[in-house]
């Protein structure tokens, strides 16, 4: 697996919304720039906006989240990823891991978290499903479509084991379509 390499070094907002835990947050500082070469930059917390949570279903609209996230971030050559403790979801979807649209990326540590599937907590675990998922959703925010591919980190992740199975990096081909596309530029363009 590869990670991006990238003619001039990316820039990538990290933005925590409602309370998350700092030891995730300090692990995608270190491990960000290791996959995309990026400089990160910790925003300060945003609340959960109160308006994308379905009571009835427990969980937060993922897709209403990311597009009010859209504001916090002004610069074109800056990503942004938005990082929860919220479960969330998409409509047609029970749940999602994480969301991304051109430039923005969202995820959840919610149903990444070990003790969500039985009593263990592992913090090695977390933060190698917290970067992968990161991986994941910046890759699309970059412009990436999912990969046929199981070992590619743009691999769909329909339950924990592909995110567990697959890992934080690109295949040959998604890495070399992530520096093409990283070469243009404006990482908002779309």
């Amino acid at each position: 697996m590869r990670s991006a390499k990238m003619n001039r070094r990316l820039q990538i907002a990290l933005v925590p919304i409602g309370e998350v835990n700092p030891a995730v947050l300090s692990g995608l500082e270190e491990d960000l720039p290791e996959i995309f070469s990026a400089d990160i930059e910790l925003y300060p917390v945003v609340p959960l906006p109160p308006g994308n949570l379905v009571k009835e279903r427990g969980q937060y609209l993922g897709d209403g989240i990311l597009d009010e996230l859209s504001s916090i971030v002004s610069s074109p050559q800056t990503l942004m990823l938005g990082i929860t403790e919220a479960d969330l979801f998409s409509p047609g979807m029970n749940f999602i891991f994480g969301i991304a649209n051109r430039g923005r990326a969202l995820i959840s540590t919610f149903r990444l978290r070990p003790e969500f599937f039985g009593p263990e907590q592992d913090p090695g675990v977390l933060r190698r499903r917290v970067i992968t998922e990161a991986a994941h959703e910046l890759g699309h925010a970059l412009g990436l479509r999912h990969c046929e591919y199981q070992g590619c980190v743009m691999y769909f992740s329909n339950w924990i084991g592909d995110t567990d199975r697959k890992g934080p990096g690109f295949c040959f081909r998604c890495a070399r379509s992530l520096e093409r596309m990283a070469a243009l530029g404006d990482v908002r363009r779309g």
